[in-house]
């Protein structure tokens, strides 16, 4: 509960000067654990319409995180970015994904190089209306 209570206002803080008020529809939330010194793959399943939309992962936990963003089409991944956070604490990653003929889904991988604690990552996917 306390993690949530301080992320929250900096998730506030990021979709609010990022996207205009009143544009924008949730689709995921989840909150993952990656134990210490491994990997893990979240897939969403996006909808079979054109869109646009954003990805924030968010989370706490002592650093080296890597985040990567994969772009799915049926049995083809091509990854979009990856990004490595060396922080204690408040890594954020933000990437605006496009989907214009709404035929793609979304992988995010996220790496936890510490080998003594779990990471705790918040991932949110927002549609841009």
């Amino acid at each position: 509960m306390r993690r949530f209570v301080c992320l929250f206002p900096l998730l506030l803080f990021m979709l609010s000067t990022s996207i205009p008020a009143g544009a924008q529809e949730y689709i995921y939330q989840r909150d993952v654990k990656v134990p210490a010194y491994q990997t893990l793959r979240e897939f969403f399943d996006m909808p079979n319409r054109p869109g646009n939309y954003e990805v924030l992962l968010l989370s706490e936990s002592i650093g080296p995180l890597t985040f990567k963003v994969i772009r799915v089409r049926g049995d083809h991944e091509s990854t979009l970015v990856r990004k490595r956070s060396y922080k204690i604490g408040s890594h954020t990653f933000q990437l605006n994904f496009d989907n214009p003929n709404g035929e793609d889904d979304i992988m995010v991988e996220i790496a936890n190089s510490n080998p003594a604690a779990a990471a705790h990552v918040s991932v949110f996917v927002v549609e841009l209306l």
